[in-house]
């Protein structure tokens, strides 16, 4: 950049970098501060925007192109668009779209094809350019509207769409049109802003691919004024311990009925009795709001446990568990315990469908010297032994969720709930959020009714292939390697059956060679059953409630 321009992008680094440097310890200062930040924040991002525009570059004017047919398509949806069941408030004036999302874990993403994903029901693909960079556009080329995720990554650089080969650079510029006559058709066609794909600002932040929804022609300028919701001790990795590392699956309801589940403590030893809770062993707790819901800055609740009708814990202590909500994503635990927290992310992926990010940390000072260690011994190849445990874990109200959010959906409205005891002020928290201060998600596709009316079977809603081990790097390969075993399991069984037989016609009568082929027979069947046994719990596992 140079000129004007270049002088605005300067300044408006240095404006930007003072209001994150106010706003790094987010969640610990009042909501009087936060907004100071934002109006400092929104004024940087202004005084740059009436700077930039002057000097519109031809992807800006694809962009806008894109953006007025997208508004049109938006005002024929909006009439069948479905938000999340609350009361929500037309004042409401937080934005869904301008806000970092996580979509992904890194790791998990093929860096040789594109990949699928979705964001506030909108279709978008992923992938990464020849300069190591992940890009993120609409899902759909151009041309004839097919999924550009179906395309390859050509050696310049380009995606191209599978149908007819049009390419696009890391822009969403298309830049060749196979069908054109010559080079200057190829130049006129290729150049017109309806060729152009719409392109979303995209960052890694701690092992997570986060897209900033929107993808207008201030997306690029905008995204600038607003990180991830990221905690600050992640900001230095080397002073954590990841207890638990990223886990990600698919949930089949919808992202605010997710929220609730994992802002709400008190479902624990009831959902999960005998894999993370006991349902016998249930202490009375009390939930206090710490910091009330605002727009941007969310809220946080704090719970004590109860012995004998006093909080075995005082307010401000730091001993209680404190729970932080961040919009639009973030739920992270603060326990009083060696500096551990989890963090989870509820991603809103599609009317009825959300994604969820979990991880657990511990604060490398604080832990336990044997907690260390054992976490430094760890081998990475056993990570979907911990996906076991996280999918048991969710396993245990996927079900009854489903329902509710079928439930909700029906009813319209949360206003139905009945919550005396102050457990649910989370809740209450949250629902006054999403109704009255962040008002209805603006979903990129129309909810269709069958999402809720239709009869899912057990097979659908506990998927953990669909919803977890097709998209996991770790689980996948591991699921190829147990199907191997598993055959040569039964293959060997299969051997030592016919062993067996050949040598019954054979009147062999060796007592060693019995026994040697019976000990490999009953080994290799057994390795079988076993195998096949870890193998469905990458697949399916169906959870009954009344069993546990």
């Amino acid at each position: 950049m140079h000129g004007a321009l270049g002088q605005s992008v300067h300044s408006f680094h240095c404006s930007v970098q003072i209001a994150d440097a106010a706003v790094s310890s987010r969640l610990f200062r009042g909501p009087t501060a936060w907004k100071q930040v934002q109006r400092r924040k929104a004024k940087a991002i202004s005084a740059f925007s009436t700077k930039a525009l002057k000097h519109s570059s031809r992807q800006q004017r694809c962009q806008a192109t894109l953006q007025l047919d997208q508004e049109a398509t938006s005002k024929h949806r909006s009439e069948g668009a479905q938000a999340a069941p609350s009361s929500s408030d037309s004042s409401a004036s937080y934005s869904w779209t301008k806000q970092w999302y996580p979509v992904s874990i890194v790791e998990d993403l093929e860096t040789y094809k594109p990949n699928a994903i979705k964001l506030l029901g909108k279709s978008l693909v992923l992938w990464k350019d020849t300069d190591n960079e992940w890009r993120c556009f609409d899902d759909v080329c151009p041309h004839r509207l097919v999924p550009l995720s179906e395309g390859r990554i050509e050696t310049d650089g380009t995606l191209q769409c599978a149908y007819h080969g049009w390419r696009f650079n890391a822009q969403g510029t298309c830049t060749t049109v196979p069908q054109a006559e010559d080079i200057d058709q190829n130049q006129k066609a290729a150049g017109h802003p309806r060729a152009c794909v719409a392109s979303y600002p995209v960052q890694v932040q701690h092992h997570l691919l986060w897209v900033w929804a929107d993808a207008s022609p201030n997306a690029q300028l905008e995204c600038l004024a607003k990180q991830p919701a990221v905690i600050d001790e992640l900001q230095e990795g080397d002073k954590v311990i990841y207890m638990h590392p990223w886990f990600m699956r698919d949930m089949p309801f919808g992202v605010d009925i997710l929220l609730e589940n994992v802002l709400d403590p008190s479902h624990v030893p009831f959902s999960h009795h005998g894999v993370i809770g006991n349902r016998d062993k249930v202490l009375p707790q009390s939930m206090h709001v710490l910091e009330p819901a605002e727009a941007e800055s969310g809220f946080v609740v704090g719970v004590e446990a109860i012995k004998n009708g006093t909080n075995r814990t005082q307010l401000g202590t730091g001993k209680m568990t404190k729970i932080f909500f961040q919009p639009p994503t973030l739920v992270k635990y603060k326990f009083g315990g060696p500096g551990m927290q989890m963090i989870t992310y509820c991603t809103p992926t599609s009317p009825g469908r959300s994604r969820l990010f979990y991880c657990l940390v511990a604060d490398k000072e604080k832990a336990p010297k044997a907690m260390k260690r054992a976490m430094a011994l760890r081998p990475k190849w056993l990570l979907f032994l911990n996906h076991f445990q996280r999918n048991n874990v969710l396993d245990g109200d996927t079900v009854f969720l489903h329902g509710q959010d079928c439930y909700m959906h029906q009813a319209g409205s949360s206003q139905k709930y009945y919550m005396p005891t102050t457990m649910d002020k989370g809740i209450v928290s949250l629902r006054k959020w999403l109704g009255s201060l962040a008002g209805p998600i603006p979903w990129g596709t129309p909810a269709t009714p069958d999402i809720w009316a239709k009869e899912y079977t057990r097979d659908d809603i506990l998927s953990r292939y669909n919803q977890h081990t097709q998209h996991c790097k770790h689980c996948s390969k591991a699921l190829k390697i147990i199907t191997l075993l598993q055959r040569a399991a039964v293959a060997a069984t299969s051997v030592s059956a016919l062993l067996a037989a050949v040598a019954f016609g054979a009147g062999h009568s060796s007592l060693s060679f019995w026994a040697a082929v019976g000990v490999s027979a009953v080994a290799a069947a057994f390795a079988a059953y076993r195998l096949a046994q870890t193998r469905q719990k990458f697949i399916f596992v169906d959870y009954i409630q009344a069993d546990h």
